[in-house]
C-alpha cells in the first residue's frame, strides 16, 4: 500500500473516530438567542405514601465543630405537604436559548449569618451548574473541606483543599458532563452530594416544599426530567455511605409561546426499605 493511500486511511479513520464521539456523547453545542417568546414550567415534586425515617450520619473527623453526627441530607421531605426538596427538574435536550448564570456558587458549612445553613455539610446536596459557566466554591468553616468531584468516564474532574473559611474559589468544569456525578468532602465521609453538568441553563432543583420554576423556555417541544437520588445505604466504602439508584421520570412535553405550565411528580419511583438503623453509629453496618 502507498504511503499516499496509506495515509488517506488514516485521515479516514480519524474523522470516524471524531464524529463518533460526537454521535455517542449526543450533546450539540448550545447557543445562546434572545428569547422574546419563552414560557414557564412549574410544579411540584411530592412523596406519596409513608415517609421513611432516615437517620443521621456518623461524623469520623472535627467532631469539635460537626457534632458527633448530622441529619443525613439524602431524603428531605416537607410533613405538611409531602413535598420533595433536592429534586433536580431539567430539559433533557435544549439546543438554544436564554444565557447562564455568570457563576453557580456550591457552599460548604455553616454561614454565621445564616440560620438556614448546616454545619459540615455541603448545602447544596444536589448542584446543577452550566458547564461554560464559572463554579464558585466557598468554605463558611473554619475547618478543611476538601471538594472532589468525579466523573465515571474521566475520574477526578476537581480536587482542592479549602482549609480558609469564607475564602471562595473559582474555576471552570468543562470536562463535566451529565447528570448524577459524585461529589464529596475528602476529610468527611458524610459529606457526600450529586453534581449535574448541563450545557444550557434550564434546570431547577425543588425547595422545602418540593417546588420548582424554570422560565424563558423557547417554544418547542422536550422530555422535562426530574431526579432524586437514592435514599437507602446499600454498603460503606471506607465508612463513607454509598447510596442505592436514583429515581427518574421522564414526561414528554409541549410548550407554545408565553405558555404556563405546571408538571406533578410522584416519588419514589419503585419501593425501597430503609434497612439500616444509623449510618456508622450504633446500628448494624452493612457489609463494606
Amino acid at each position: 500500500m502507498s504511503r499516499q493511500r496509506l495515509y488517506g486511511y488514516f485521515l479516514l479513520l480519524t474523522c470516524w473516530f471524531a464524529l463518533s464521539l460526537n454521535v455517542s456523547d449526543g450533546f450539540a453545542e448550545y447557543e445562546v438567542i434572545e428569547v422574546s417568546d419563552g414560557g414557564t414550567i412549574k410544579g411540584q415534586a411530592v412523596w406519596k405514601g409513608a415517609i421513611p425515617k432516615v437517620p443521621p450520619l456518623k461524623v469520623f473527623a472535627d467532631l469539635d465543630r460537626c457534632g458527633a453526627e448530622v441529619p443525613s441530607p439524602a431524603l428531605r421531605i416537607d410533613p405538611a405537604t409531602n413535598g420533595l426538596q433536592d429534586v433536580l427538574v431539567y430539559l433533557e435536550r435544549v439546543e438554544r436559548g436564554k444565557a447562564a448564570e455568570p457563576a453557580y456558587r456550591l457552599s460548604m458549612g455553616k454561614r454565621a449569618a445564616d440560620a438556614a445553613t448546616e454545619p459540615c455539610q455541603f448545602q447544596q446536596p444536589v448542584f446543577p451548574f452550566v458547564r461554560s459557566a464559572e463554579v464558585a466554591l466557598i468554605n463558611f468553616e473554619p475547618v478543611l473541606h476538601n471538594p472532589h468531584f468525579f466523573n465515571d468516564k474521566h475520574g477526578s474532574l476537581f480536587n482542592i483543599a479549602m482549609p480558609t473559611a469564607n475564602r471562595e474559589i473559582t474555576t471552570k468544569l468543562v470536562r463535566a458532563r451529565g447528570v448524577g456525578l459524585r461529589l464529596q468532602c475528602d476529610v468527611h465521609v458524610h459529606m457526600n452530594a450529586w453534581v449535574a453538568a448541563l450545557d444550557h441553563p434550564y434546570f431547577a432543583v425543588t425547595d422545602e416544599q418540593g417546588r420548582f420554576e424554570i422560565s424563558g423556555v423557547p417554544p418547542g417541544s422536550y422530555t422535562l426530567v426530574a431526579w432524586h437520588p437514592g435514599y437507602n445505604i446499600v454498603k460503606f466504602a471506607s465508612s463513607r455511605p454509598l447510596y442505592d439508584d436514583p429515581h427518574v421520570i421522564r414526561q414528554a412535553m409541549t410548550l407554545s409561546s408565553k405558555a404556563q405550565v405546571e408538571h406533578r411528580f410522584e416519588f419514589p419511583v419503585r419501593p425501597v426499605e430503609v434497612e439500616w438503623k444509623i449510618a456508622g453509629g450504633d446500628g448494624e453496618l452493612p457489609p463494606e
